[in-house]
């Protein structure tokens, strides 16, 4: 009876489960290039297999509604900025209106310097018309003040000052004189001139602090002394009075030379600022307020183009100080701009994407000072009406620049100002006026963190409402293989490489299914294609044809490969050697071959891994040894919870599974994470349960779900490939082979070595679709089918697995010392 049903395993396996080697390989079909070589074709312009993604950023770069800022995900490599860069050039979104920006001086608080905003190509010429002005004035000024006509009214002025000045003092002096007292000037200790009254002894002055000693000399009586004393007090405080009106007289003076100098300048300065105002629309209320301050200005300090008349090497640098202000600091030029702007910024820091502000070292003071001259601007003021496109990891690794980019698209304002006086808390030596700004930000990164930006990070979903997704592959079909001849054709042309024959160009193409793991689906990652071509081509070069041929693909290819199989070859070596225990013959319970991956960063390829388990009485249930050592990930841990849930599916009815099953993944050192091992577990746990060998012969991976049913795995053929080459070194036996999910037959694209081997019954490839089928190629017994009663036949694997599950509940029930459940 077991050796009928063994017959009968081995029908079944060899009727459908072993993959005709046809099957391992999808071969592009060179005739279909109808061409000579890649040269003959048109060079491909257009973005294919993206119709997605392209619809979702002419969507973005079309609707002009508040918050359409666009977020591009997809692999790097799948052509992101490029596609991005042409839809905006094919659509070439024409804007309302583009304009100049210029900050110029505030001549009432000179920390908040005035925003003009001025119609596209304005800004050059308003500046332009600020430096006529001043340089008029310079000119014209000094020459106003030198005519006979404005001199003759300025002497006029001065006359009548002095004329009062003198009538208010001449009246005073002979009043003193009268009294005996004269009116002069004198030192005082500090040395300063002062305006006094002096007892005249002898025709001589004498300071009335000195009159005794003239007492005493007899030149005077003390009663004559006395009567200079009274009288000098009362005379005292005349002069103080006369010393407050001479000062209000000087006041009144020097307010009258003021507005004769306004007076008289007042027109020449007028009708020149008037002159450029009426060139503005009088809706630009900035530059005509700005143009009123200047003319005020100029007004109330005339003297800055008298002081500064005199021109030399050594004074020149004052003198372009004095004028500073006058000058108008364009931050943004859009002479030249015909259309939308597109700015790819690639270094988005602060400064370069939101302007600054610099500052220069003043030896006089040796303080660092600023200016408005000293504004910059950034990325997204050369951006406004336009389109701003910033790498979403190079925008994210500079400090403050993400938090500042949110807040200038939810609030359409941009305040330029450095970014230690925006986020470090210093204090701003300027606060430029705010520009109201409308860009249009488009941000290329990765899947993961658009999620993660989209639920977490609030305000993101107002203003990126557009989320563009490129795909990394499409399907394969007719036109996508013409596009990519043209593609290769493009690249050619543009780096004078080598064209493509049509074999070659079918070789590439293979290879760039085979990137895609799918034999219906062809990778979209054209940097890599093109990178293939490349390498290609300095093959073809190296050995003087002419064209990419299929044997220059192949071997860049090998190349590719060889150059970064390092740590491949040396865990190929520790197996060969023994150091990593691998066996290819045999049969063993309770170990089996399952297959891994490895990725370096620049390539993936696969490796057999020893996958043990053992079983005792008990109730711990399935120890995951990983785990236990936590060098296990979530997805591992979840499926060994699954293995729990299958085995309760399949065996409930044996009663409770009063066991401990422990599993490892023998001589691993690292972290081990996935699922394609569940299937293989599933299978050592049935061994050392059953008491049923498995077959070292063979390879097994695949996921599982609770019912039994297999689920397709990624890396299916690094996977295959990488035990294939254990096999190949130690010598094929025809017996050894690799068990996969059936949903991974159509992702097959092996070499052409394991093909061969395959054809001629060296290797095979089996794929199945349930735990039973793969149980019966790998332990060469049926699983058995339940009768009516629920039970399966003898000699099964099941009924083995069953009758094993009660001889270790029976154990755990008689151990009066069994084991307690473990705390999870």
């Amino acid at each position: 009876m077991a050796k009928k049903n063994i017959e009968q395993a081995e029908l079944k396996k060899e009727s459908y489960n072993k993959l005709h080697y046809s099957k391992l390989r999808w071969k592009c079909p060179v005739d279909i290039f109808n061409f000579e070589s890649t040269e003959e074709l048109d060079s491909l312009e257009e973005i294919i297999g993206q119709d997605r993604a392209i619809e979702a950023i002419k969507l973005g770069a079309r609707l002009k509604a508040k918050g359409y800022n666009i977020f591009v995900t997809g692999l790097s490599g799948t052509g992101r900025l490029s596609t991005v860069q042409k839809i905006l050039d094919d659509i070439k979104p024409q804007p309302c209106e583009i304009y100049d920006y210029c900050y110029v001086n505030n001549f009432k608080n000179e920390n908040e310097p005035t925003l003009i905003k001025l119609g596209k190509g304005q800004a050059s010429h308003f500046a332009e018309q600020m430096r006529d002005l001043v340089a008029f004035f310079r000119r014209r000024i000094p020459k106003l003040f030198e005519e006979e006509a404005f001199q003759a009214g300025k002497r006029k002025i001065i006359e009548e000052y002095q004329e009062n000045e003198k009538a208010i003092y001449s009246s005073f002096d002979e009043k003193v004189q009268q009294l005996g007292f004269i009116r002069a000037q004198f030192e005082n200790e500090q040395g300063v001139a002062q305006m006094d009254i002096f007892p005249v002894v002898d025709s001589q002055p004498v300071h009335i602090d000195d009159l005794q000693t003239v007492i005493v000399q007899g030149k005077i009586t003390a009663e004559k002394a006395e009567e200079f004393k009274k009288n000098y007090i009362k005379l005292r405080n005349e002069l103080y009075e006369l010393g407050r009106s001479s000062f209000k007289s000087m006041q009144e003076f020097r307010k009258a030379l003021s507005n004769y100098d306004k007076e008289a300048s007042h027109q020449e300065i007028f009708l020149p600022v008037d002159q450029i105002k009426k060139q503005y629309s009088s809706d630009n209320e900035n530059i005509h307020k700005y143009l009123d301050n200047v003319q005020e200005f100029i007004i109330n300090h005339i003297n800055i183009f008298l002081d500064n008349q005199q021109q030399t090497d050594e004074n020149m640098e004052i003198i372009d100080d004095s004028f500073r202000i006058f000058s108008v600091n364009i931050v943004l030029d859009n002479s030249n701009t015909q259309t939308s702007p597109v700015i790819i910024e690639t270094t988005p820091s602060y400064s370069n994407l939101f302007g600054s502000i610099e500052r220069v070292y003043d030896k006089k003071s040796g303080y660092w000072r600023t200016d408005f001259t000293k504004i910059n601007a950034g990325a997204l003021l050369k951006a406004d009406q336009g389109f701003l496109i910033v790498n979403c990891e190079d925008l994210f690794t500079e400090p403050g620049a993400w938090t500042a980019l949110k807040r200038v698209l939810l609030y359409d304002k941009l305040e330029i100002m450095n970014y230690d006086n925006y986020f470090q808390f210093s204090q701003a030596t300027l606060k430029p006026e705010a520009i109201n700004v409308n860009v249009k930000v488009v941000i290329i990164g990765g899947e993961s963190i658009y999620q993660m930006l989209y639920h977490y990070e609030k305000g993101f979903k107002k203003i990126f409402k557009i989320h563009a997704q490129f795909a990394h592959d499409t399907l394969l079909n007719d036109e996508i293989l013409m596009n990519y001849a043209r593609f290769l054709k493009k690249i050619s042309y543009e780096e004078n490489l080598p064209y493509c024959s049509p074999d070659g160009t079918a070789a590439i193409i293979e290879w760039a299914v085979s990137a895609a793991e799918s034999q219906k689906r062809i990778t979209l990652s054209f940097s890599d294609v093109a990178d293939v071509l490349r390498e290609a081509a300095i093959i073809a070069q190296n050995y003087e044809k002419k064209l990419i041929n299929h044997e220059t693909v192949e071997a860049a290819i090998k190349n590719r490969a060889w150059r970064n199989n390092l740590l491949d070859e040396r865990i190929r070596q520790n197996i060969e050697e023994g150091y990593m225990l691998i066996d290819t013959v045999g049969e063993r319970i309770g170990q089996i071959n399952a297959l891994t991956v490895y990725n370096n960063g620049i390539n993936s390829f696969g490796k057999p891994a020893r996958i043990t388990a053992t079983i005792s009485p008990g109730n711990n249930g399935i120890i995951n040894i990983e785990r236990e050592a936590d060098m296990s990930g979530n997805i591992h841990n979840k499926a060994i919870l699954i293995i729990s849930s299958f085995l309760r599916e399949k065996f409930s009815s044996a009663g409770a599974l009063s066991f401990t099953a422990s599993i490892a993944f023998e001589q691993s050192y690292g972290g081990i994470d996935g699922d394609s091992a569940s299937m293989a577990e599933i299978y050592i746990l049935l061994s050392a349960l059953a008491q049923v060998p498995i077959k070292q012969c063979f390879a097994i991976t695949g996921s599982v779900n609770q019912k039994g049913d297999i689920q397709p795995i990624g890396g299916v053929n690094e996977k295959i490939t990488g035990f294939f080459e254990i096999c190949r070194d130690r010598g094929l036996t025809g017996e050894q082979g690799v068990i996969i999910p059936y949903q991974n037959e159509k992702d097959l694209m092996l070499n052409a070595e394991i093909i061969e081997a395959v054809k001629n019954n060296l290797f095979s490839i089996c794929s199945v679709s349930t735990i039973e089928e793969g149980a019966e190629i790998l332990m060469n017994i049926p699983i058995g089918d339940k009768n009516e009663n629920g039970e399966y036949p003898k000699d099964t694997l099941y009924f083995k697995a069953i009758e094993r599950i009660k001889e270790l509940n029976e154990l755990a029930e008689n151990n009066p010392k069994k084991s307690k459940p473990r705390k999870k």
